[in-house]
C-alpha cells in the first residue's frame, strides 16, 4: 500500500479507527510528520489534536534501543529491563540531556496550543510510520503514565516486528505491515519535509 501524502494516510487511518467507538479522542501526533496525519484523524473522528513531546533514553552505545523515555513534564519512565543495560547515573545523565531537547520543543509548540490533559480520555497515538518502533514505544510509556482511559496506536504503515512489540502494551491499528519493510518514506508518493512552522500552524487552528 502506498499513500498519496500524509493527509491521504490520515483519512484512511481515520476510517479504520471509526469502528473502535472512541469518544472525543485526543489524537496525539509525534512531531513532526506524524502531526499532519494526526490532524486529519482528529478532524474525521471528532476529536482534538495535540502533540506528544517525548524523547527516548537510549542504551549506552545503542541510542535506538529505548531503555525509557522522558516526557514533557520531565518524568523519566523506564522500561522494566533498563537497569540490565545501564546504571542509574547513566540513565539520569541521558535523561537530563533529552529533557533539554523536550523543553526547547515544548517552549515553541505550547505557545501555539497548551497541553491537553490525557487523564481519563481516549487517546490515539499517531505517527506517519513506524520502523524500529523505539520512538513510538517511548511515546507510549509517557502517555500511559498520564492515566488515559484507553490508548490506541494508529499508524499508516509499520514493520511487523514493531507492531508485535507495541501490541503487548496497547491496541494497534496499522493499515499496512509489509514483511519486507523499507524506510517509511517509501510508502508515500509525497513525503515532503514537515517544519516546526507547519506544526505550529496546525496547533494554532485547534487553539481557538
Amino acid at each position: 500500500m502506498r499513500f498519496r501524502d500524509r493527509r491521504h494516510a490520515g483519512a484512511l487511518l481515520a476510517e479504520a479507527l471509526k469502528p473502535l467507538g472512541l469518544v472525543r479522542p485526543v489524537v496525539l501526533g509525534i512531531p513532526r510528520g506524524g502531526v499532519v496525519v494526526a490532524d486529519e484523524v482528529a478532524r474525521r473522528l471528532g476529536g482534538e489534536l495535540d502533540v506528544v513531546l517525548v524523547r527516548k533514553v537510549g542504551a549506552p552505545g545503542n541510542p535506538e534501543f529505548a531503555l525509557g523515555a522522558v516526557g514533557e513534564r520531565g518524568e523519566l519512565v523506564l522500561r522494566p529491563y533498563a537497569l540490565q543495560y545501564a546504571d542509574p547515573s547513566y540513565l539520569e545523565r541521558e535523561a537530563a540531556r533529552q529533557r533539554d531537547v523536550v523543553r526547547k520543543r515544548a517552549e515553541r509548540y505550547r505557545k501555539a496550543r497548551p497541553k491537553v490533559s490525557l487523564k481519563g480520555r481516549d487517546v490515539v497515538l499517531v505517527d506517519d510510520g513506524v520502523a524500529t518502533g523505539a520512538t513510538m514505544e517511548a511515546a507510549l510509556s509517557v502517555v500511559l503514565a498520564e492515566e488515559p482511559a484507553r490508548v490506541v496506536v494508529g499508524v499508516p504503515v509499520a514493520s511487523p516486528e514493531a507492531v508485535e512489540r507495541l501490541e503487548a502494551r496497547a491496541e494497534v491499528v496499522a493499515l499496512s505491515t509489509p514483511p519486507d519493510f523499507a524506510a517509511v518514506g517509501a510508502y508515500y508518493l509525497d513525503f515532503g519535509e514537515v517544519t516546526d512552522e507547519d506544526v505550529e500552524g496546525l496547533l494554532l487552528q485547534w487553539a481557538a
